[in-house]
């Protein structure tokens, strides 16, 4: 999706990043979503740079979110590997002490 804005009578193409949530499926900006990484060690880390090497799942900030990825085992699925809870617990402390 781009978006056109003006500035000085000139009109510029900006580009928006988004990325598909994991849990609802719907387009975000990378800014409403958090990441998470598997790299080639095989580590799994939330990458809130979103810029880590290796293959990534973005889910929605939100509790919510976390508990259904969580319930619906969709890191596991969307890293093609298999995912301790240990990565959900994080992303719930995350969230918890955010609000």
């Amino acid at each position: 999706m781009k978006i056109l804005k003006k500035t000085n009578m000139k009109t510029y193409m900006t580009k928006t990043n988004l990325r598909k949530d994991v849990v609802s499926k719907e387009m975000l900006d990378k800014s409403e979503l958090i990441r998470v990484v598997l790299n080639k060690n095989n580590e799994i880390f939330i990458d809130l740079t979103y810029k880590a090497d290796g293959r990534g799942v973005y889910v929605k900030k939100d509790l919510n979110s976390v508990k259904i990825a969580k319930q619906k085992n969709l890191f596991s699925r969307g890293l093609k590997t298999k995912i301790d809870s240990s990565i959900y617990d994080e992303l719930e402390k995350l969230f918890n002490g955010q609000n």
